[in-house]
């Protein structure tokens, strides 16, 4: 748990952010609209995973899905008891800082007594989607994002996921940030109450409190999405709420 904490923080800071602004002369400028800020939010539905590899000695693996944006604020599905073909159907909106060099990162994981098993990942590069475009896609899992280190050749099955990338206006963008405050607030009360602290360091949406760049709360919370957030991230929720309003 804490060396995947502790990565999950390195990792973050190393990938994030891609620019800094530092003024230069002395001389007090405007630099707000340089900065780096919320561009848009992918809403991300995990329809179902086909022909899982068996981590199991004795029955079939439980699999769970762990997707991210930003390395710090992963989030996962229910996890599904004994199936190699799991149907999870689960809704999450998570929010992107910049389009053109993020990915969205799926992995699936076998719960297991202690170290949890990863069956398959696979990156998705934000780049690649169209702006208010929905589209379903079967992605095939590979056992690691870095392919110079692949041994293991063998066929790990797919993960059919729907996305839908929304491009943030200025008003919605300024929301974003106040929300972002609110939703790392959260994660820190999360994380005292020892509520987040799994091997994969990762909030579930039975938890309430859900993101990626920012986070949101429940599976997906969107009033333009048709969801409702719940949960101990109620107090976040309802900055996202009124954000999601504006949609």
């Amino acid at each position: 748990m804490i060396d995947d904490t502790v990565n999950t923080i390195v990792t973050d800071m190393l990938q994030w952010p891609h620019r800094i602004v530092v003024p230069l002369g002395g001389i007090p400028v405007d630099i707000s609209d340089l900065e780096l800020k919320p561009h848009g939010s992918l809403k991300v539905t995990i329809v179902k995973a086909t022909d899982l590899k068996n981590m199991e000695m004795i029955g079939k693996s439980d699999p769970y899905v762990v997707l991210y944006i930003r390395p710090l604020f992963k989030v996962k599905t229910k996890v599904i008891n004994n199936n190699l073909n799991p149907v999870w159907d689960q809704t999450f909106e998570l929010i992107a800082e910049d389009k053109e060099t993020q990915s969205l990162i799926l992995g699936v994981f076998d719960e297991d007594i202690g170290q949890d098993k990863r069956l398959g990942i696979v990156k998705l590069p934000l780049i690649e989607l169209e702006v208010q475009t929905e589209k379903e896609l079967e992605l095939r899992l590979l056992s690691s994002l870095d392919t110079l280190k692949v041994k293991d050749k063998k066929d790990r099955g797919t993960l059919t996921v729907k996305v839908l990338y929304y491009q943030f206006n200025k008003e919605e963008q300024l929301a974003a940030l106040e929300a972002e405050k609110a939703i790392l607030e959260e994660r820190k009360k999360l994380k005292a109450a020892g509520v987040i602290g799994s091997t994969m360091d990762a909030v579930g949406s039975g938890v309430g409190l859900v993101g990626s760049g920012i986070g949101l709360v429940g599976t997906g919370i969107g009033a333009r999405a048709g969801l409702v957030g719940s949960g101990i991230g109620a107090g976040a929720g309802t900055c996202w709420q009124w954000f999601w309003s504006l949609w």
